[in-house]
């Protein structure tokens, strides 16, 4: 018995351990231009939708800092401040987003508009 409480505790410890990895800034800047770069492919043929500012602010959209994960089902969910030019403004933005493994890199879901 106490060898399978002892055999729950690791398995747990190691659990939170991968829960707690996360993304750099750099690995969380390409995931969320990729992401970006989805839902603008999937817009394209919305009537009025602006391509060319969407693709340029995807392409400018760097992360400043990623704080405050937690484990949200196979990935993290993170407080991600971004910078990107917005028609020629820049703008800086913090916003929670989730990251997850696939084929071996970072990927990012956008939340829902």
């Amino acid at each position: 018995m106490k060898k399978l409480v002892l055999a729950l505790g690791l398995a747990g410890c190691c659990a939170a351990v991968y829960a707690q990895e996360v993304p750099t800034r750099e690995q969380a800047t390409q995931a969320l231009q990729n992401a970006m770069q989805r839902e603008i492919q999937a817009m394209n043929n919305q009537q009025g939708f602006d391509a060319p500012s969407a693709t340029n602010m995807a392409r400018s959209l760097e992360v400043k800092s990623v704080e405050n994960c937690t484990a949200a089902g196979q990935g993290v969910t993170c407080d991600v401040t971004t910078s990107a030019d917005v028609r020629g403004n820049r703008r800086e933005g913090k916003h929670r987003y989730e990251f997850y493994r696939q084929g071996g890199r970072w990927e990012a879901r956008l939340p829902a508009s």
